[in-house]
């Protein structure tokens, strides 16, 4: 059961009642959970001051008062602890009933459970390294990026394939067991390294070039009996969510929810004062006067929490934005003693990811900094936000945040605070209509306020503004008014594909749950259950291409387990990869992940370094043989002319592009352009083996039907090329026609004959891109070595990166003209 309630309605009065009723009526033990420890001990004062028993076990139980101890199990008082007294591997406290507050930024502590966390400095991160390179599950250039302390992507998070981090689960086990046993890991990483054991191949690994995590998409919780075998699960929250956010974060199938009163957000919330310097006229242009301007705010307001989403940017904003003067308290200052900065005359305190559990009501603080986007708490979040660009999938949790923190400092009816935001990323989510409509009320009135008093004006109005705000006088009394009409006029709206998030959670839940018991054909079946449910939504996409990408690699890992069954589950695979790749248009991440099902399914020591075809024994030979391999500013070129041209509709640079191209794909020759009448704009030949025609209509209104006149040329483009060259046409040579338009004209079917295909300048440019980043690796694989050196690292290069011309002509030969 889950209930919402607002900040200030006294959460901790009704989960504490709720937790003595359960006590008293069915003489339960009773815990009452919260994300910190420090906040553990602030919920029992709170609940002892209502004259609740209460008992405090937080820290290692080996340090817990006997005496409390012992009140707990006999069911005298309410224990009151953090998450991780219940989420460890060896849970000591077990409870009948467990109340959960502040449910909505819970799941790093659940997950934490399940989340092996290695940093570089550890040991353990460079054998974890080498265990995916042997089992193939880092491609090379992710492995080159990886040790190159000076690439450009050193913050970049990569995904290990999964079906071959599953094939080779027993070696990556024995080598975090033996970092273990050498304690060459965090003790955190170690225990929970336990709890993996035996469901690694149901795991996530993701790695950046400063961490390592290894994990589960979504606590599996039903397999964790502390948690389990509770017979009643209160979840406690201001912001429940409405895209299953809850149901991710605890593994829960399905939650009951006690919404809050429609009308509770304008009742019990302070006053916030938003304001953007970065969309201030006199501040937008330079950064350098944007700082400025917030130290001075700073100093004037002389206290402030400040708010960042990682430790990284939180030590940027001590070092670079608190003025001199201000003392700086970090989170383990506030832990031990939060007076300490509650009662200071002048201060910051400055917290990352801490968005909730911080009350600094009144005077003790009237200024929050909400500095950077409140997201990538941990490194599958980054993952979702930066590498697999599911913003929509996220928007729910940053949005959460966002409320959450801008709250710090009114935590009743009579406080008032401003909020200055401080991130173009920030301020840019901040400024999306669903992102406001998606607000509470109150809320979105605040935010709407405070955007509109930060644009076409100075600082200095902005100052002038901030100084009625702190009197709180009949200026500022009167603009009041407007932020309460604003907010009686306005209704939430949930964000774009919420609904089909939330009907998505309890399939990912069971998918995750079956996946982690090894029963891959539930967890298949679970996994298009969720995908159903999120289909047809462009703005979590790239959320399903994450799941689409889940599915194909346990179809393969269901493939190795039932060699009979094989070919129906490769088939799976094989579709379900496909639409990855589509759902991941204009991201990389899968580009370095092997989407090959059969070459997933290959066993160890089988031959896979043989081609399978004549085409593609001739493009290896030809890249082995190409001096692009040497030449860095020949292949430099030739490649900023591709990616240049084909972001363009314009015909020549878009023509000079494919006619660059075909050297990247391993094709003999193209034809010569002429710029004659009817000219193919660009034929590649494949010596005698097959050649590719192109007709390049990128420039059209995609509205439109595609008419019969240019079919016709376009299918005489081979011919014509034969005519040039003086050679016979290879049997299955084919014509590609790019265009983004999707309509033909009846006639154009009926001339277009059974060798062109219709293809999106997407499709081309997704097949570039994954050239370019295959021959990134392979100039830097094979330098210096001979052609039969070379071909062996080329061809599983091109392979892994589905860039054979037999895996991309797979994906472009889709659409026959000729069949309507």
């Amino acid at each position: 059961m889950a209930i919402e309630l607002p900040t200030g309605a006294g959460k901790t009065l009704v989960g504490g009642l709720i937790a003595e009723w359960r006590r008293r009526q069915h003489g339960e033990r009773v815990a009452y959970l919260t994300p910190t420890k420090q906040l553990a001990r602030q919920a029992a004062d709170r609940a002892g001051s209502y004259g609740l028993p209460v008992c405090v076990l937080t820290g290692r139980h080996t340090d817990w008062d006997p005496a409390e101890r012992a009140r707990f199990q006999q069911g005298q008082a309410v224990a009151f602890a953090a998450y991780s007294s219940v989420f460890n591997s060896s849970p000591k406290l077990e409870a009948h009933t467990l109340i959960l507050d502040d449910a909505h930024a819970a799941e790093g502590a659940v997950a934490g459970n399940w989340s092996v966390s290695i940093p570089r400095r550890s040991k353990a991160y460079d054998h974890v390294v080498e265990a995916l390179e042997a089992c193939g599950a880092l491609a090379p250039s992710v492995l080159m990026r990886l040790r190159d302390g000076h690439h450009k992507e050193h913050r970049a998070i990569y995904l290990a394939d999964v079906a071959k981090v599953a094939a080779a689960a027993a070696d990556l086990e024995a080598v975090l067991e033996e970092a273990a046993d050498a304690h060459e890991m965090p003790t955190d990483a170690r225990f929970a390294a336990g709890q993996l054991s035996g469901s690694l191949a149901a795991s996530l690994v993701y790695v950046s070039r400063s961490q390592i995590v290894l994990r589960p998409l979504i606590a599996p919780t039903r397999y964790h009996l502390a948690f389990e075998d509770a017979v009643q699960r209160v979840y406690l929250s201001a912001t429940l969510g409405d895209g299953g956010e809850l149901e991710r974060a605890f593994g829960r199938r399905k939650i009951k929810r006690i919404s809050a009163p429609a009308d509770s957000a304008s009742h019990g919330h302070g006053r916030r004062l938003f304001f953007f310097p970065h969309l201030v006229d006199d501040l937008r242009n330079d950064a350098r006067d944007e700082e400025a301007f917030a130290q001075q705010v700073l100093t004037e307001f002389g206290k402030a929490i400040v708010l960042a989403p990682n430790d990284r940017k939180r030590q940027e904003m001590a070092d670079h934005l608190v003025p001199e003067g201000l003392d700086v308290f970090d989170a383990e200052d506030f832990e031990y003693d939060p007076q300490e900065f509650i009662g200071a005359a002048r201060g910051v305190l400055a917290l990352a990811n801490r968005y909730d559990g911080i009350d600094l009501p009144g005077e003790s603080c009237r200024l929050v900094v909400l500095a950077g986007l409140p997201t990538g708490a941990h490194l599958q979040e980054r993952f979702l936000h930066d590498s697999l660009g599911a913003v929509g999938a996220l928007q729910e949790r940053i949005r959460t945040r966002l409320t959450q923190g801008s709250g710090r400092a009114t935590r009743a009816g009579s406080d008032y605070a401003a909020v200055m935001v401080l991130s173009p990323e920030l301020v840019s989510f901040c400024l999306q209509r669903e992102v406001q409509e998606a607000m509470p009320p109150e809320l979105r009135a605040e935010l709407r306020f405070g955007l509109d008093n930060s644009t076409g004006i100075t600082a200095a109005d902005v100052q002038e503004n901030l100084e009625h705000f702190r009197h709180q006088d009949a200026t500022w009394r009167e603009a009041e008014e407007d932020i309460r009409q604003e907010r009686d006029e306005r209704e939430r709206t949930p964000l774009p594909g919420t609904g089909k998030l939330a009907a998505s959670a309890p399939a990912e839940v069971a998918a995750v749950e079956a996946a982690w018991q090894g029963d891959w054909e539930h967890a298949i079946e679970q996994a298009r259950a969720a995908l159903d449910a999120l289909s047809g939504g462009a703005e979590i996409r790239r959320y399903q291409a994450l799941w689409h990408y889940l599915t194909a690699s346990w179809a393969v890992i269901a493939a190795r387990q039932h060699p009979t069954r094989r070919q129906s589950w490769l088939q799976v695979a094989t579709r379900h990869f496909a639409d990855a790749r589509a759902a991941a248009t204009g991201t990389r991440w899968l580009a370095e992940l092997c989407t090959d099902a059969e070459q997933l399914l290959a066993q160890p020591g089988q031959p896979t370094d043989t081609p399978s075809d004549a085409l593609d024994r001739l493009a290896i030979a030809q890249i082995a043989a190409s001096p692009l391999r040497e030449d860095t500013r020949q292949f430099a070129m030739l490649t900023r002319t591709v990616q240049d041209g084909l972001a363009q509709s314009e015909a020549p640079a878009y023509e000079q592009a494919l006619n660059a191209l075909w050297q990247l794909a391993g094709a003999t020759k193209a034809l010569k352009r002429t710029s004659a009448a009817a000219e193919p704009d660009s034929v590649w030949m494949f010596d005698h083996v097959m050649w590719m025609g192109w007709e390049a209509k990128t420039g059209t209104d995609p509205d439109k039907e595609i008419p019969a006149g240019d079919v016709r040329e376009a299918a005489s483009h081979l011919t014509y090329a034969s005519h040039e060259s003086g050679q016979p046409v290879p049997a299955g040579s084919v014509t590609l026609y790019v265009t983004p338009q999707q309509r033909m004209h009846h006639a154009a079917v009926k001339v277009a004959g059974a060798g062109l295909y219709l293809v999106t300048p997407e499709q081309v440019s997704q097949v570039a891109e994954r050239l370019i980043t295959a021959w990134q690796t392979i100039r830097t694989q094979t330098r210096g070595q001979d052609l039969q050196q070379a071909g062996a690292t080329i061809e599983a290069t091109l392979r892994m990166h589905r860039v054979l011309p037999s895996q991309w002509l797979e994906e472009l030969l889709t659409r026959r003209i000729s069949d309507g």
